[in-house]
Parts: structure tokens; sequence; C-alpha cells
């Protein structure tokens, strides 16, 4: 692929390579495979994914009252469960009680049904891990657990914002949510995040303006901006 340097009596040349070649080596190298996106039933996703979010809701002994809102978040994360965005992330955000852990595990139960079922001969399911463990994790005893969710085809993450932004390690200052996602994005690995934290302002101060821009470039973003549907306190009445 170099040319040679210069002739016998000449004066040598500096190294030159041929681009063309360089640019076909390149080209085949084996990039990282896309992340992983629903490939079956396709037209029924968006309506399996609303029966998961009605048998969620039911689990909990509430009953199942679609607004404009829930019907948006579904319709959304359908999409991106189909593939209409390259992003290999999904981050749903937005003050408590608003539907976004409801979705999450919806669409969890939904990858399991398809994938991991009499529905089908592949087996795939998506880990669950809240925020808080990978504090506990990257401590030490756990590093293996971290090492394994780098690389795991299908991650959710449940609650982030409500661990440590940092950490000490053996004497080191280390972010377990941040190490985790670099590695992540860098595979393009299908990852779920919830969070309160309110877009990337909020992650920015958290976590600082690199992971912010970081999370833009990863995940396709849902704001959560009705208000919460768990039930207010009531006051009992005097005696």
């Amino acid at each position: 692929m170099a040319e040679q340097q210069g002739q016998t009596g000449n004066p040598q040349q500096p190294q030159r390579i041929n681009l063309a070649a360089f640019a076909e080596a390149l080209r085949r190298k084996k990039p990282y495979a896309a992340r992983f996106r629903i490939d079956r039933y396709t037209q029924d996703v968006p309506g399996m994914l609303r029966e998961c979010y009605r048998y969620q809701v039911e689990q909990r002994g509430h009953e199942f009252k679609p607004d404009e809102a829930t019907e948006d978040h579904i319709a959304r994360a359908a999409r991106w469960l189909l593939g209409a965005s390259t992003k290999p992330g999904l981050f749903l955000y937005g003050e408590p009680g608003n539907g976004k852990t409801t979705l999450a595990r919806s669409i969890v139960q939904l990858i399991g049904t398809l994938y991991y079922s009499a529905l089908s001969t592949e087996r795939k399911e998506v880990t669950v891990i809240p925020a808080s463990a990978l504090t506990e994790a990257a401590r030490g005893e756990k590093q293996d657990l971290l090492n394994r969710l780098k690389g795991e085809e299908l991650l959710y993450i449940d609650d982030v914002g409500t661990e440590p932004a940092s950490i000490k390690v053996w004497g080191n200052e280390v972010s377990p949510l941040v190490d985790l996602l670099y590695h992540r994005y860098d595979r393009q690995l299908f990852t779920v995040i919830t969070s309160n934290l309110i877009g990337d302002e909020d992650i920015a101060k958290r976590y600082g303006l690199r992971i912010a821009d970081r999370f833009i470039e990863m995940f396709d973003l849902i704001g959560f901006e009705n208000p919460s549907y768990r039930p207010r306190l009531t006051r009992l009445p005097p005696p």
C-alpha cells in the first residue's frame, strides 16, 4: 500500500501512502453492529406496547385511563423500538409519577414477550438495574457486574440522578454511570434510562457538560410534562 522510497542515487523522498487503498482498508474494518431494534410483528408494536403499558398499570391495582400524553409517549417509544432513530439510547425524563417507569417497564415486558417466550426461539431480555446499584458495584466488590453491564446488549437503568454523581474508589474519583454510558455509547448498545432530571441542563449541572453533550448524541429524548398520575394524599377531617 505504501509507495517505495526514493530510488538508489536519488535523494530519499518522504514516505507516502496510497489513500484509496487506505480508505478501502478502513471500510473493511468491522464496525459495531447497529443497536437492537424490534424486527417482528412490526406493524403491531405500537399496539402491543400499549397493552404492556395497560398491564403494568393494572398490575398495580389501578385502572388504565389513556390520555393524549400517554398515547404520545407510547407512540414515540414504539417508533424508537422499531429503529426510526439510529440513536442507541432512549431517555425518559420528567417529574415523579407521570409514567416514565411504567413505559420503561412496558418496553422490557414487550421485548421479553417477543424474544424470550413461546413466540420466539431467539432469547433476548433487557437487563434492569437501578442507578443507585451502580454505586455499590463500583466500590470494588462487584466490578465484574459493572464490566458485564458495559457489554449487555439490552439495558434499562432506572432513576438516574438518585445515585451519587461521583464516588471515591481506592482514592480515585469515579462516576460509575458516566463510565458505563461512555462504553455503551462507543458500542452503540440499546440503553433505556428514566430520570427525574429535566433535560440536558440538569444533566450538565450534575455530571458536567461533556456527558450532557454525549446524552444528546446518544439518546432520543421523551419528556413527560403531564401531571403525576399518583393519587395525592388527602387530609383526614378532624374528629
